[in-house]
């Protein structure tokens, strides 16, 4: 896995921030889907309920950060 600086790790926390419209300190469905529009216009809103079910690693029905910074890792870093 891709080995991230405190400030690459900052900047995904503010994208996640940014998305946590209830500022929850988790994302929901709600708020993941209009994350995803945003990263993968393209992608349906099944695309994105099964993305959301992939990342909620605790199957909670909310990712946290750290959900979110392995997703990140894994998918939108340069390799």
């Amino acid at each position: 896995m891709t080995q991230l600086s405190q400030e690459e790790i900052a900047e995904i926390k503010d994208h996640f921030d940014f998305f946590d419209k209830d500022n929850s300190g988790l994302i929901d469905l709600d708020e993941f889907c209009q994350l995803l529009k945003v990263l993968a216009p393209e992608a349906s809103e099944d695309n994105a309920k099964r993305g959301f079910e992939t990342i909620d690693v605790d199957h909670n029905e909310q990712i946290d950060f750290d959900e979110f910074l392995d997703w990140w890792k894994m998918n939108w870093t340069v390799f």
